[in-house]
């Protein structure tokens, strides 16, 4: 059911159905011209659950735009379907050529070789080809669909005047929209409750972890007393859950340094499989595929933090990269 959270803003509640999110968030503003923010997967489930509660709320849908705080399928997947004529699917101009690439085959095929560098072995990437839905589940691509917007670009919905926010990080391109009038801030998977967003690794960036922690530093300095994030239903102080998140990933980079210091010669998957993990799992056995595949791209992100202050070097062995503490000869 959707929950009415003032007069001009509504949260729909999008359910992701065998997904350990849970749920989205999608949010409304509505008024003369109405704003969704992010959409849920392109699968039933969702699509489902967003046309009964846009029903419910009654917003013109002829009218309504749609802003993809991110390229992830759970924020753009319903986005071209929701989209009727006349109206615009925002998305961040760094994400947005993401997107393009994300509906092809040659970008999951050089992903995938990446990820055998790293660990896995050719059966479990292929297991997972056909599983992940952030292939399945993603919107398809078609030239002119998307506006692209740059950071500090600015939105008008509602009387509200939207900054967007640009903090890469969960993804190289990732908006935030921020509301300075009414201290609102849309945070996407910037800044999650209960659980933290997962920071991989992405072709292309040198250290998402630390451009996610510049980040967390960006957001912190904004006059926020409403914090509307992407999943789970908590929410709360934007500074304390930043100190919170901070202190979250300098333990885990501990605990990958550690493990590369005590066991040299490791790839980023038998790493990962000594890192601790929130998961009610006894051991990296017992992990579903689809969340060593997570882990293992949270654990790159790290190593590529230590890699960038020295702390670490890899090096390419019979076909696997493995870690090893120190800078090596590469610096």
């Amino acid at each position: 059911m959707a929950e009415r959270l003032a007069n001009d803003l509504w949260r729909l509640d999008i359910p992701l159905v065998g997904n350990p999110l849970k749920n989205l968030n999608s949010y409304l503003l509505v008024g003369e011209r109405s704003l969704l923010i992010d959409t849920g997967f392109r699968q039933q489930p969702c699509r489902e659950a967003m046309e009964r509660q846009l029903a419910e709320t009654q917003v013109d849908r002829d009218r309504l735009d749609i802003f993809c705080t991110h390229l992830h399928s759970d924020h753009t997947g319903l986005a071209p379907e929701l989209v009727r004529p006349g109206c615009r699917i925002f998305i961040g101009q760094i994400d947005g050529p993401g997107l393009r690439r994300a509906a092809g085959r040659d970008t999951w095929a050089e992903l995938n070789r990446a990820y055998i560098l790293d660990g896995f072995t050719q059966e479990q990437m292929d297991l997972l080809w056909g599983t992940n839905p952030a292939k399945t589940a993603a919107p398809p691509w078609r030239e002119g669909l998307y506006t692209e917007l740059p950071d500090g670009a600015e939105l008008r919905y509602g009387g509200h005047t939207l900054r967007c926010v640009l903090t890469p990080g969960h993804t190289p391109g990732h908006l935030c929209l921020y509301d300075p009038e009414a201290r609102r801030l849309f945070c996407g998977d910037h800044v999650l409750f209960h659980i933290t967003p997962n920071i991989c690794r992405w072709q292309g960036v040198r250290d998402s972890l630390g451009d996610y922690l510049a980040s967390l530093d960006r957001t912190a300095e904004l006059d926020v007393a409403e914090l509307y994030p992407a999943h789970r239903a908590e929410t709360g102080d934007l500074r304390q859950r930043t100190a919170e998140l901070k202190a979250h990933h300098a333990r885990r980079l501990e605990d990958a340094l550690r493990t590369v210091t005590e066991t040299p010669g490791l790839t980023a998957y038998e790493i990962a499989g000594r890192m601790a993990w929130s998961i009610r799992c006894r051991n990296w056995a017992e992990f579903p595929l689809t969340q060593k595949y997570f882990a293992v791209g949270e654990a790159l992100a790290h190593l590529d933090h230590l890699e960038v202050q020295g702390a670490v070097h890899w090096e390419e062995i019979q076909g696997k990269r493995v870690y090893f503490a120190g800078a090596g000869d590469k610096i």
